[in-house]
């Protein structure tokens, strides 16, 4: 799935046995399947997170999604998303449209 460029902010949420782990990282690409970035917390390959990731033109309004982390290279992390709703693939798609596709290698999120 061809992933666009997408900078900004987001925040993660991670459930664990221990309790809540809430922790923010930097997008660099975005596609309807996934999110690609940088996280200094460490996170493990497999975990379920939820994403708030900031979409539109009012980046005050976030974007709720589960994801899987699918890709660990240092602190460059691949988030897949489980499910989207059909209003939530519309933002993804405004927000990449007119951007031109960068390739992730790798990447299957």
């Amino acid at each position: 799935m061809p992933r666009y460029p997408f900078e900004a902010r987001f925040k993660i949420q991670i459930d664990r046995p221990d309790g809540v782990l809430e922790t923010v990282g930097w997008a660099r690409d975005l596609s309807e399947g996934g999110l690609g970035g940088f996280v200094a917390t460490p996170i493990s390959l497999g975990e379920s997170v939820t994403l708030r990731i900031p979409l539109g033109k009012d980046k005050n309004a976030e974007m709720i999604v589960p994801a899987t982390v699918t890709r660990i290279l240092g602190t460059e992390c691949g988030f897949q998303f489980r499910a989207l709703s059909g209003q939530q693939r519309s933002q993804i798609l405004r927000e990449i449209a007119g951007k031109k596709a960068i390739a992730v290698a790798g990447s299957l999120a």
